[in-house]
């Protein structure tokens, strides 16, 4: 395979006749319909009513994943404080993103089917745009969707995650790099792991072509990638401490790769140690598709991790606790529906996993309780989130 470094571097009553199912079957239409009108509003999760059949970022996700019951043994878990995300809110097609900076190549915003994205070309060198040289922590992780446009099997195309300092410019003072392949690979230093496909067989090369979401933790000791429900890679480091991150595109064809939801997360401690420390938990790493209840699978990883938490010690109990952002123009009474809908989804999700329900109380709480400013990308990511409140 001939291989050249691409981009940068997640639920009835049952009536005992027929009229009365049909009653409980339009009733239950009726009030899902009005949950999917207030979440289609809610603020800092969804464009206007007016475009919301085609400005879901997160719409098609699901054709690329596997289905998430096959995120069952899914184990990542993000970072606990953002440090930096780029929601592309406010952004033209065909404009440089304003949340980067470019030192070689062309990048810009694109609209993919409504959908603001990172269009990047071969050759391009781009880094988040950051208020410190140094900003890295000891440990941290990275999440990102990528579709690699006009991808062939036959040629490698790949995703390259650099550690390095913030000051270098040049791909050769880079300390090392993470790459993740269009196919499914990954490599760190001599380390190797791969998508457990038939890179070549018909159906893989069709999701091969879709959107693939990547997670990448990074500590002191070592670094593991994740592609959809997969760990491809856990390898050890060999260098000192990354300060920084850079992305180098470069493709087989003249076809960028495209790449949206980028988001570098802080810390990364075991949920199961905080939740049984700390009276809230937050978990950063349940997701949910923008304007919707519907859980993203790669929110797998943080309940499975909390489901286990929880069976491990009995005597836990929690509310779950849903939040939403707010932006000019929102609706707070869309954003307590869709915040009510997220958590009970979540308690669907545990419940499903094997926890009592007796254990679990669904609360939303709207827009009320931000923990940060709904004037960024990196506050509106923080006040979106799920609370695990100990009881």
């Amino acid at each position: 395979m001939i291989r050249t470094i691409c981009l940068l571097g997640a639920l009835s009553l049952a009536f005992s006749t027929a009229s009365q199912a049909q009653a409980l079957k339009k009733l239950k239409e009726k009030v899902n319909t009005k949950i999917e009108q207030a979440a289609n509003a809610a603020m800092g999760d969804t464009k206007p009513a007016e475009a919301t059949k085609t400005t879901n970022t997160t719409a098609g996700v699901g054709d690329a994943k596997e289905d998430i019951g096959q995120y069952v043994k899914y184990d990542f878990v993000p970072g606990d404080s953002v440090l930096f995300t780029d929601d592309f809110q406010g952004e033209e097609s065909g404009e440089i993103p304003s949340k980067w900076l470019i030192s070689q190549g062309k990048a810009e915003v694109y609209d993919d089917n409504g959908n603001m994205v990172i269009s990047a070309r071969k050759g391009t060198y781009l880094r988040p745009r950051m208020s410190k040289e140094n900003y890295l922590p000891k440990q941290f992780t990275v999440e990102f969707d990528m579709k690699h446009v006009n991808y062939n099997p036959a040629y490698g195309r790949s995703v390259g995650l650099f550690l390095a300092e913030q000051t270098d410019e040049n791909a050769g003072n880079f300390k090392s790099a993470v790459y993740v392949w269009a196919s499914g690979e990954a490599e760190f230093g001599q380390a190797k792991g791969e998508w457990p496909y038939e890179h070549f067989n018909e159906s893989n090369v069709a999701t091969m072509k879709k959107w693939k979401h990547v997670a990448i933790s990074v500590n002191e000791k070592g670094v593991k990638v994740y592609v959809n429900q997969f760990r491809i890679l856990n390898a050890q480091v060999e260098f000192g401490k990354p300060t920084a991150l850079r992305l180098y595109i470069d493709n087989d064809y003249d076809a960028p790769v495209l790449i949206r939801n980028f988001k570098v997360m802080a810390g990364g401690k075991s949920p199961a140690k905080q939740v049984t420390t700390n009276t809230v938990y937050i978990a950063r790493g349940i997701q949910f598709e923008r304007g919707s209840p519907k859980l993203l699978p790669e929110s797998m990883g943080e309940i499975n991790a909390l489901s286990a938490a929880m069976k491990e010690n009995t005597s836990l109990k929690f509310e779950i606790a849903g939040h939403t952002s707010m932006e000019k123009g929102s609706s707070a009474e869309a954003n307590q529906a869709l915040s009510e809908a997220r958590a009970q989804a979540v308690r669907e999700a545990m419940i499903a996993s094997g926890i009592d329900g007796s254990r679990l109380v669904a609360k939303g709480y709207g827009q009320e309780k931000p923990l940060a400013t709904n004037d960024t990308p990196e506050g509106r990511s923080s006040n979106r989130r799920v609370e695990f409140v100990r009881q």
